[in-house]
């Protein structure tokens, strides 16, 4: 089955991540090498176009706020989204996006803690629940 969805790939140019999802964006495009780096030296924080997945610099990452406590909204990491949004503040993944990835229970344990956490919003534009519907295993941090 692999072989022939491979061999599919290379006949009709559909490039595929290992779960199946389709790539609609020719990664091995020069403008790809030109922005992004070539294969296996991307920036982890940003954009993979060969395994089409983001980093924390684009979204589920720590944004900046400002004085008040407001999200700083700007040029997006690596101009990903040509339109303003929340400005990475570095860092990694926040704090509620690693525990979506650990599941419901850290979930519930962190929310205990800090239940504002709930609608935080992380790179991307993104809050707890776009980041539920990011993966199979966050699905189940939705309740």
């Amino acid at each position: 089955m692999r072989v022939t969805a491979l061999l599919t790939s290379l006949v009709v140019g559909d490039y595929y991540r290992p779960d199946g999802v389709r790539i609609t964006h020719d990664p091995y495009a020069p403008e790809m090498v030109e922005k992004y780096g070539r294969p296996g030296e991307t920036d982890q924080e940003g954009f993979d176009p060969y395994a089409d997945t983001v980093g924390p610099g684009i979204y589920g990452g720590i944004v900046q706020r400002g004085q008040d406590g407001a999200v700083v909204i700007g040029q997006q990491y690596q101009n990903h989204n040509p339109r303003p949004g929340p400005v990475y503040a570095g860092g990694g993944y926040t704090p509620m996006a690693r525990a979506i990835h650990q599941g419901p229970q850290a979930v519930a344990q962190l929310l205990d803690r800090f239940p504002d956490l709930v609608s935080e919003v992380s790179t991307g534009g993104a809050t707890p629940l776009h980041l539920c519907g990011m993966s199979q295993a966050g699905q189940h941090s939705t309740a």
